[in-house]
Parts: structure tokens; C-alpha cells; sequence
């Protein structure tokens, strides 16, 4: 069968006819007709076509099989090769990519031809590649598969830098001119605008793309680290164009793709950092306010289900030192116990005064010694929870799970509640009155606990952000 020819029905040919990617093999299928090319021919015509193109906004990626293997190639616009300059500009570049060093930079070779040796195309190295855009088109969804858009964002924000501190800018962050290795989405840039606007062709260079490309770039061919800047920004803008961008984020990408340069972040590191410290607050503040939640329902279930043998009694605390009308009589206990007796002591000096002194008792000065005795007992538990707390509500503990934080809530209310009950039995207060000024105390404490956390988050990251622009 190796040298048998074979005669292409016109069945066949109306089939290939159908499809443009086979109408280049059509003068083969009639020359077989025509018995002037056999088998091996027609296996060789295929090897030198090209496979898997789509366009990239300075020319067409395509694979070619050549000796039964695949390269890959990017054929540049006829308009682009016709400017003296561009050659030049691509030597150039293939130069300096020999000082880069991160893998999502894809080197190339220039290929040359025609009378003044100019570049018409680069080869580029072995891989997988699609276009970004072809990615999102083929597989919208996958924006929204773990940790894609975040990997994304950071594996171009290192490569951006590394571009930066050669004096390097991409420029043009668009979809169609991002190169995605297809067997793990990881992304690659190939050509950096920079190169090129000595060409003064930038018009033609970002075409349909120049909503991506800074103001600066594309009116005066002038750029910056702040170019690529905002360019990354409308990429990050644009990958959450189905989901919405989040709210800790559009403050950060307003500022990103301000219209003046010098509104603009300095770098995509310091953009970068900023997008991390949003989102980490966020996070703090919703594991915050879920921690709050469930202090507090642990509290009233429990309150909750202990009986009420009588009913509560509402009694404002007092702020100033008790009426002088105590000391009449000659028995000064208030004064005399000072500032700093427990509840015990109170509670005694109470009932030694009712048994001693009960024809003098009334309620007035029962509910101011019940004042005093509310605020000594404030001050007892406040010191106590906020020991307690202090044991679940710190750095490594709300960076645990959700489960492990859960359950170490759960032991710290109980620890609370028995807090509440020792020093409530001590006191001449009713369980009722404790169970509320205990459930308000853990309220308040919750919430600055909370706060002092996210002051210390944002003072890290600023720390940071600080570290990383002086290095």
C-alpha cells in the first residue's frame, strides 16, 4: 500500500471543500485525482501545514510539524514587519531576555528572510499554549475554580516585577496577548510593549485592545512601572466581570487605573500588597463578627436555660461615688471598705448593717450599697473574661479552622459561665443581675478584642508594604 494511489472521491472533496482548514490540501486532492501524487505525498504536505493558530494582537501563534514534531511560531502583521524599526526592536528584546530568569517568561529566536534580513516571525519555545482569551471563551467557568484568579494575579504580578527592575514593561495585560500553558493554566508572556514604542506604532501594535493600555502609552508612547500598573488593573477588573468585583478590591483597582500616572500606584508590588491587606481585613472581620455571633449565642442559650427563680432588676450602675447620705448615722462601709473590695466583703458589710441598723434600712440606701456591689462585681468579671478571651481571640488562634475555633469558643463560654456563677455567689447579687452585666461585659470585650485585631493586621501589612518598597 506504500506506493498505491489513491483516487479522492468527489464526495470527498465536497467535504473538504466545506471546512477552510482543508482547503489548503485541495490541489493535492486533485493532483492525486490527476495520479501526479501518491500517498507519502500527501503525509508530507500535512507535515508543513499549520495547526492550532489564533491570533495575539501582533500577529498569528501557530504550531508547524516539522520532522514529526511540533514548534511553535508567531507570524507577525505584514504592517508591523514593513516598519525598519520593528526588527530591531525584536532583536533587541530577544537579547534581554537572556537575564530573565522566571518561568513565566517564554523565550524565542527571530526569524529572518527577504532582501534587508528583517524579522518576519519568532520561534518560540516547546509547550502547550493557548491565548488567555481563548481559555476564558472555551472555559468561562474556570474563574471560579479554587484559587485560579488569585494564582493568576500573582504569578503575573512576579513576572511584572522581575520585568520592572530591568527597566521592562508588558504594557498590555489584555487576554488575547496573555499565553497560558494549557496543561496547568499557569500563565507565560512573550513580547513587552516597552520594546517597541520606538516604533511609534503603538496604534497598530495594541489594536482592538487599547481600553487595556495605559493613557500615557497609546497618546504620547511614553511609559512607566505605573503603565503596567494600570493595565494589570483593567486585567483584574476584567477577570471578575461575571462574579462582581469584591468590595475590599474596587478601592484598590480605582486607584490602579486612575488617568494620571502619579494617582497610580508606584509599582504592582505595592498594588499587590494592598489587594492582600483588604482581603486579610475582610477576612478578620468576618471571622470577627462570626466569633461575636456565636459568643453570644453561647451565652443566651445557656442564660436561657437557667431558671429564674425571681425577676431581674435593672439597676443602672453608678459612675460617681455613692451619695454622702450613707455616712450618716456614723457608719461609713462604702467608704471605708475603698475602691477595691470584693464582692464578698460588700455583701457582709450589707448584711451586718441590715441585722445591726435594720429599723434605719431603706430602699434607697439598699439600692445604692446594690449599686456599689454591681460595679465591684463589673470589675471583677471584666478583669476575669477578658483573660479568658484573650484565649481564643489572638493571631493564631483566629487563623485555626473553623471547626477548632468553634470548639475552643465553646470551652471558653463554659469557663465564662462558671466565672460568673463563683463570683455571683460571693456577691449579694442576684444570679439574674450578674447574667446580665456578665452577658454585656462579654459583649463589649468581644468587640475591642476584635477591633485591636484588625489594628494589628493592617500595622503588619503596612509594616510589610513599607519592607518590600525599600528592598
Amino acid at each position: 500500500m506504500k506506493n498505491e494511489k489513491r483516487k479522492i472521491s468527489k464526495v470527498t472533496l465536497i467535504f473538504i471543500h466545506s471546512f477552510p482548514f482543508f482547503n489548503k490540501i485541495e490541489y493535492f486532492c486533485n493532483r492525486i485525482n490527476d495520479k501526479q501524487v501518491n500517498y507519502e505525498e500527501l503525509i508530507e504536505s500535512r507535515d508543513k501545514r499549520k495547526t492550532g493558530k489564533f491570533r495575539l494582537p501582533y500577529g498569528y501563534f501557530y504550531k508547524r510539524i516539522i520532522n514529526n514534531k511540533y514548534s511553535n511560531f508567531v507570524e507577525f502583521h505584514d504592517e508591523l514587519t514593513d516598519n525598519i524599526l520593528f526588527s530591531e526592536c525584536i532583536r533587541r528584546q530577544c537579547d534581554a531576555l537572556k537575564t530573565i530568569k522566571s518561568k513565566y517568561q517564554l523565550h524565542f529566536t527571530p526569524n529572518e528572510g527577504g532582501d534587508d534580513d528583517s524579522v518576519y516571525a519568532v520561534a518560540i519555545e516547546p509547550g502547550n499554549y493557548i491565548s488567555f482569551e481563548q481559555l476564558l471563551n472555551d472555559n468561562p467557568a474556570i474563574v471560579a475554580k479554587d484559587d485560579f484568579i488569585n494564582a493568576t494575579i500573582r504569578n503575573l504580578v512576579e513576572i511584572t516585577t522581575e520585568l520592572n527592575s530591568l527597566g521592562i514593561q508588558h504594557l498590555c495585560f489584555a487576554p488575547s496577548n496573555i499565553l497560558v500553558r494549557k496543561s496547568d493554566n499557569e500563565v507565560r508572556l512573550l513580547l513587552h510593549g516597552s520594546f517597541f514604542l520606538p516604533t511609534k506604532m503603538q496604534d497598530t501594535f495594541f489594536e482592538d485592545i487599547e481600553g487595556f493600555i495605559a493613557p500615557e502609552v497609546m497618546s504620547e508612547a511614553q511609559c512607566s512601572d505605573r503603565s503596567d500598573v494600570y493595565s494589570l488593573g483593567k486585567f483584574i477588573e476584567h477577570l471578575y466581570t461575571s462574579s462582581g468585583l469584591p468590595f475590599e478590591l474596587k478601592k484598590v483597582i480605582r486607584k490602579a487605573i486612575a488617568e494620571e500616572p502619579e494617582n497610580r500606584y508606584a509599582s504592582v508590588a505595592e498594588m499587590y500588597s494592598d489587594m492582600k491587606m483588604r482581603t486579610n481585613i475582610r477576612k478578620t472581620s468576618t471571622i470577627g463578627i462570626a466569633a461575636v455571633i456565636i459568643a453570644l449565642f453561647v451565652v443566651n442559650t445557656f442564660f436561657d436555660l437557667v431558671p429564674n427563680t425571681e425577676p431581674i432588676e435593672f439597676v443602672k450602675p453608678v459612675e460617681e461615688p455613692v451619695n454622702e447620705s450613707l455616712l450618716d448615722e456614723g457608719f461609713n462601709p462604702l467608704t471605708e471598705l475603698g475602691p477595691d473590695a470584693d464582692s464578698a466583703t460588700i455583701a457582709k458589710a450589707i448584711q451586718d448593717y441590715m441585722s445591726n441598723d435594720s429599723d434605719k434600712v431603706d430602699e434607697k440606701k439598699m439600692r445604692e450599697f446594690q449599686a456599689k456591689a454591681e460595679q465591684i462585681f463589673r470589675k471583677q468579671y471584666t478583669k476575669a473574661a477578658d483573660l479568658i478571651l484573650s484565649k481564643i481571640y489572638n493571631n493564631e488562634r483566629m487563623n485555626n479552622s473553623e471547626k477548632n475555633f468553634k470548639a475552643s469558643s465553646k470551652e471558653v463560654m463554659e469557663e465564662l459561665v462558671e466565672k460568673q456563677k463563683e463570683l455571683a455567689s460571693k456577691s449579694s447579687l442576684s444570679d439574674a443581675t450578674t447574667q446580665r452585666i456578665a452577658s454585656e461585659i462579654i459583649e463589649q470585650l468581644t468587640e475591642k478584642k476584635k477591633k485591636d485585631l484588625e489594628k494589628i493586621e493592617k500595622a503588619k501589612a503596612e509594616e510589610s508594604s513599607i519592607n518590600k518598597n525599600k528592598e
